[in-house]
């Protein structure tokens, strides 16, 4: 019977929406707690925060039936554990109404020296290097597939006669054969390669997953602008030398371009600046980069958009930084996160969480990664 199924269908919208507004509600006094360090531990504390005021990945952890999204497949090496601490500890972050209120993520940080050993002890990392990992991992464990498909061959021919859009998505649903999570349909884009021979001009083009964006500062400047850095990584790079690929139709090594450009636009956006060069010993890059609070435009920057990207241009708006303070060698992690529900933007370093009232707090030479969501 139709009707009753519509019916149904209606009162469940309806209390999945009371129950969101009483969430809602709930979690406007929330999340404004500090995270202890644990010795060194304030580059997790940092990327931990930006997490926790990603809406959509905060809502998922509220979810009545979270353990039902956990992978626990024999090929599954967590078996949702690690997906079940993050849960915890994000819960308890946002229980507290008080903006006094500190939490031990020590329960989290072993359990994630499991998943990843590099991260056990107390040594200074990277808190961008702890973002990938941190995601890889949350995937992993709520990813929808259970048994991942052997690796088919492409048929490179066919593939070549198909529309560049109907190439871009079939690659991307081949990529959901492997990797299809919650925290994909938050994080990931797709990227299109282009691959020109500077000999015969034949162009190849791959399509692959992204989960943030590793965007490089000018040389030699001073100052730039997040969407300088943007163009910067998407202008087309010259393979020659030890680097020449070799060409499908020249059948040998060529000089090519490479050319990066985005096909399909993430809901959040993760840009890291790469300020830290390993040349030379590790150095670090002081550079002022502006960025947008509101309106982030990808469309207005040439040559960013791949060609065959198709519908309107999302804009973003900022909503987390994880700053870092200091040198190559010994600096501070901290972030600067935009609260989902009220929108109020607050300091959090380490145990401390302080209202940012002047948005002129923002350092663009500490800023690190940069957390945008996409104007809905």
């Amino acid at each position: 019977n139709e009707e009753s199924t519509s019916a149904t269908a209606s009162s469940i919208d309806r209390q999945n929406t009371q129950s969101y507004l009483l969430l809602e509600s709930q979690l406007k006094s929330g999340g404004l707690t500090g995270l202890q360090n644990l010795g060194n531990t304030c580059f997790m504390n940092s990327v931990l925060q930006c997490l926790s005021n990603t809406k959509p990945l905060l809502l998922f952890c509220y979810k009545e039936d979270l353990d039902t999204h956990f992978n626990r497949s024999s090929t599954s090496v967590m078996k949702g554990s690690l997906m079940k601490e993050y849960a915890n500890l994000i819960r308890t972050m946002w229980s507290s109404s008080s903006s006094h209120s500190v939490v031990s993520p020590s329960a989290f940080k072993s359990i994630v020296g499991r998943f990843a050993s590099r991260f056990v002890g107390y040594a200074q990392q990277d808190s961008q290097e702890f973002l990938r990992y941190l995601l890889q991992g949350l995937h992993e464990d709520v990813n929808r597939v259970q048994q991942k498909p052997s690796p088919s061959k492409i048929d490179e021919k066919a593939e070549e006669k198909k529309k560049e859009t109907e190439r871009a998505r079939t690659s991307w649903e081949r990529c959901l054969l492997y990797d299809n999570s919650a925290i994909a349909d938050i994080f990931a884009g797709q990227l299109k390669s282009t691959l020109e021979c500077t000999h015969c001009q034949y162009q190849s083009t791959t399509f692959d997953m992204f989960w943030d964006l590793s965007i490089p500062l000018p040389r030699n400047k001073s100052s730039s602008s997040v969407q300088e850095c943007i163009q910067l990584f998407m202008s087309k790079e010259e393979l020659d030398g030890n680097e020449k690929p070799m060409c499908a139709k020249c059948k040998q090594k060529r000089r090519c371009t490479k050319k990066f450009s985005i096909q399909k636009c993430p809901d959040i956006l993760v840009l890291h600046l790469k300020r830290f060069s390993q040349a030379r010993g590790r150095t670090k890059l002081n550079t002022h980069v502006d960025f947008p609070i509101i309106n982030l435009k990808l469309d207005d920057l040439a040559d960013v958009m791949s060609t065959s990207y198709e519908g309107p241009v999302p804009t973003y708006n900022l909503f987390g930084i994880s700053n870092h303070s200091g040198t190559a060698y010994s600096g501070h992690y901290t972030a600067q996160c935009k609260h989902p529900f009220t929108n109020q933007w607050h300091e959090f370093n380490d145990s401390s969480v302080y209202s940012l009232s002047d948005k002129s707090r923002f350092i663009s030479s500490n800023a690190y990664v940069l957390f945008y969501e996409r104007n809905k």
